[in-house]
């Protein structure tokens, strides 16, 4: 399958193949706003779907091979199959075929790009980053990978010069970007299906760190190991460094205080005292993610003050750590963690806030992940009191012979850990979960899937106004 690899231009009319996946229904608000006429299908209707149509955008459930017949481009994902009919449509037609990535960075390599990249945190420093240039009165133009309240969702279009995108390093389209300003929050062992071990994936990082725009800067966290690692390699590049471990950094955090509701620090920056900064999001990790929004705030000369109460501001991101609901006193959280050290983040944060039980209903993302991590997920797990485990979430991967949840099942009974319950259906956990609610416990949906919905049926079950009145729920 042959695509444009290069793009000079881009034709008025684009379908969008599974417009209703984040970064996609993102890119695709972004291209109507700017005035290119939008239309797309997807599998099953979303809150992406639907506020694609609120804005009158064309949007189709189900694929079928003459929507596209008047296209004059189709735009694909990594996510869409070869036999996709509509996509098979547009190549016995002849019709141009874009991937997301070449269209993001169509877009912003023709502004001052702000790229953010890394194995986890992505979605909230960007965010951040995003809200910091909305409070300075830059008029960000803004992509996320997740939902957030305070830009009214995925994207935003905005009049100024900036252009702040998440970075998708899955599957290398991260290095056709030529940012401003990019960001490397860390750098795991993931996507090894894609880069086949980790050095090629620390050279992917490394490329992605040289391609920064003349005049501009890298911004990179030095207190994650991978990170350095890179930084070691010859950059040609001026670097900001973060971090709270580090010393030798340029922007360093110092904890004073952590709050239930979250945290109050101080920053260093360049050896200068700026002072004390609150933040209304919990968890150790989201003051490591406003360094690098700090970080690039100080290069860009906004004032400490601005900074400060753009960070104050913020209300966090859609399944990050999502307060839902409370049920006779336990605490209904939701949270995208499906990364060993992503889940491990949230435990730390959940177990640091109880006294009673944290109880997590987990679901695997990707058998090849599952395959290659089960052991860490079945170590990180046994910290919670009780755990539900989930089918594996495909994300369009085909089913591996033999990897199933039971790998995380089997290893953590391994050892006598007795709290771990297997399900197959929505209606299980809820049956299991129900029983597990008590004053000052914790519950957690976790994963990339829809074992959020869990969590949903339970609060909606019980009177709970769910997401509306999340400020409301502060512990």
């Amino acid at each position: 399958m042959k695509l444009n690899t290069h793009l000079v231009s881009l034709p008025n009319e684009l379908f969008f193949i599974g417009i209703g996946g984040t970064g996609m229904s993102a890119l695709a608000t972004i291209a109507f706003e700017m005035g290119y006429r939008v239309s797309g299908s997807d599998m099953y209707p979303g809150e992406n779907t639907y506020r694609l149509q609120e804005k009158g955008i064309p949007v189709f459930i189900g694929h079928s091979r003459e929507r596209i017949e008047h296209a004059s481009a189709v735009v694909i994902s990594s996510a869409i199959p070869p036999e996709n009919e509509e996509l098979q449509e547009a190549l016995q037609r002849n019709i141009p075929i874009i991937h997301r990535g070449e269209m993001l960075a169509f877009f912003l390599n023709k502004k001052k790009g702000i790229a953010i990249a890394g194995t986890h945190g992505k979605t909230t420093t960007t965010s951040m980053i995003s809200l910091l240039l909305e409070v300075a009165g830059l008029d960000p133009t803004v992509l996320v990978g997740g939902e957030v309240e305070d830009i009214g969702g995925n994207a935003r279009y905005g009049n100024g010069e900036y252009f702040v995108s998440e970075a998708d390093e899955s599957d290398g389209s991260f290095l056709k970007l030529n940012p401003y300003c990019g960001v490397i929050t860390n750098i795991e062992d993931d996507h090894l299906e894609y880069y086949g071990n980790q050095e090629n994936e620390l050279k992917a990082f490394t490329s992605f760190a040289n391609g920064v725009k003349d005049g501009g800067f890298m911004v990179a966290c030095g207190d994650h190991p991978n990170v350095q690692l890179m930084l070691n390699q010859p950059l040609r590049t001026n670097l900001v460094s973060y971090g709270m471990i580090n010393n030798r950094v340029d922007v360093r955090g110092l904890l004073i205080e952590e709050r239930a509701e979250g945290s109050l620090f101080r920053v260093f920056y360049r050896n200068q005292d700026l002072g004390s900064f609150i933040l209304n999001i919990p968890g150790i990790h989201n003051i490591v993610n406003s360094l690098a929004c700090i970080a690039i705030g100080a290069e860009l000369g906004i004032e400490k003050k601005i900074i400060a109460n753009a960070l104050e501001m913020f209300r966090g991101v859609k399944r990050r750590y999502e307060r839902i609901g409370y049920i006779d006193g336990t605490l209904i959280v939701d949270d995208y963690a499906h990364h060993p050290t992503e889940m491990g983040v949230v435990l730390k944060t959940a177990l640091n806030r109880t006294l009673g039980k944290v109880i997590v209903i987990f679901q695997p993302h990707r058998y090849t992940r599952t395959k290659r991590l089960y052991k860490e997920m079945a170590e990180i797990l046994k910290k919670a009191h009780q755990v539900i485990l989930f089918p594996i979430y495909s994300a369009g991967e085909k089913p591996i012979e033999g990897i199933t949840s039971s790998l995380i099942y089997d290893e953590m009974k391994k050892d006598g850990y007795d709290g771990v319950h297997m399900v197959f259906t929505i209606e299980e956990a809820l049956h299991i979960a129900e029983n597990m609610i008590g004053p000052g416990n914790i519950l957690i949906t976790m994963g990339a899937g829809d074992v959020w919905k869990v969590a949903e049926i339970m609060c909606r079950k019980n009177g709970n106004q769910l997401r509306e009145n999340i400020s409301a729920l502060r512990i």
